[in-house]
């Protein structure tokens, strides 16, 4: 990933009530390219229906992206909680809740707490960049889990650290956490997270992003929006399923989510070799001191099969000052639990 160093921008006017949802300044705000109104059935909704009938509806936006692919992502009604929507109308909303009643329950109780979806609204950034065949790296650190070739699903939480402006003006874009899958043993990668601790002054926060790259197109991160809640735990997954990603942000901390993001066409983008669990240094930037980071509720699904991260064959990639075992660690990671490891600031570079 390729983050621009720049402070963040104000909440748009469209954000749900005391949600934070502007990306990150300097990167370009796309515009939808179509829109409808989904029914709670998944069926359009006329434009003529009645004001109650169109008011009761969620409103799909459709946007191009780089590299041939097209986002969607659905805005549901006033009043819409997917812990207590019935299956078939979470579905089409964008979330994947399943029939099967105990498959339900253990979906639903992730959602606990959920009260407000934030509209999620794609920017581009610049050109992404990211590869990783080592098990050491000048810029990325974490585990990647391996063994199998099929992982079609990688999810966790993370807690939003604290940063300090210690490592001086050549810190300005700092970590970047992510989930993802491929990047390991091809050019290929579909990858989610969050950027913190933008501008030389440490401003707090989060912006999420998502980003597919692959050698021949190296497309730029999209951002879909951004929070001040430092410390809130933020809740991710994505789903690949015959070249359809979708992407999810949960803030469990203050019940708030994004909408979740469909992109389509990204067949071609797709390894299934590895699912990642990494942090970030952009190339060029000092790592700037941050809070312990911990990386929990870890696992990932290989066909229908679902297990703990450290259930599966994992390596570890450590980040160190030179990209090599001669360098010194810029953070190390500490397992904690069958689903979690931390990670903790050694220096700035």
């Amino acid at each position: 990933m390729v983050v621009a160093a720049a402070a963040f921008v104000a909440t748009p006017a469209n954000a749900a009530p005391g949600a934070d949802s502007a990306p990150a300044k300097g990167c370009r705000t796309l515009s939808a390219t179509q829109t409808r109104l989904v029914g709670a059935d998944g069926k359009t909704v006329s434009a003529s229906a009645a004001q109650a009938v169109r008011a009761a509806a969620g409103k799909e936006l459709t946007y191009r992206l780089p590299g041939g692919a097209t986002m969607t992502t659905i805005v549901p009604p006033q009043g819409f909680r997917p812990q207590t929507a019935p299956p078939a109308a979470a579905r089409a909303y964008g979330f994947d809740a399943p029939n099967n009643a105990k498959a339900l329950a253990a979906w639903r109780a992730k959602y606990n707490g959920y009260r407000e979806t934030i509209p999620s609204v794609p920017c581009l950034g610049p050109s992404g960049r990211s590869a990783l065949r080592f098990a050491y790296s000048s810029n990325w650190g974490g585990y990647v889990a391996t063994g199998h070739s099929n992982y079609n699903e990688v999810y966790d939480d993370q807690n939003i650290p604290t940063y300090s402006a210690s490592c001086g003006s050549n810190s300005t874009a700092v970590a970047a956490p992510w989930i993802g899958v491929g990047g390991w043993h091809t050019g290929k990668l579909i990858q989610q997270g969050f950027v913190s601790g933008s501008s030389t002054t440490a401003t707090q926060g989060a912006s999420l992003w998502y980003e597919y790259l692959n050698p021949a197109h190296p497309n730029p991160p999209v951002y879909i929006g951004h929070t001040t809640k430092t410390g809130h735990v933020i809740s991710q997954y994505m789903t690949y399923s015959s070249g359809k990603v979708v992407f999810h942000w949960y803030d469990r901390t203050a019940g708030s989510g994004w909408t979740p993001v469909t992109v389509s066409g990204l067949s071609s983008y797709y390894d299934g070799t590895t699912a990642d669990y990494i942090t970030e240094r952009p190339l060029g930037f000092k790592l700037r001191k941050f809070s312990r980071q911990t990386l929990s509720a870890a696992g990932a699904r290989y066909g229908s099969t679902s297990k703990n991260l450290f259930a599966l064959p994992t390596t570890e990639v450590k980040l160190t000052t030179n990209g090599a075992a001669s360098g010194a660690a810029m953070f190390t990671d500490t397992r904690s639990s069958s689903t979690a490891f931390y990670q903790t600031w050694k220096r700035c570079s």
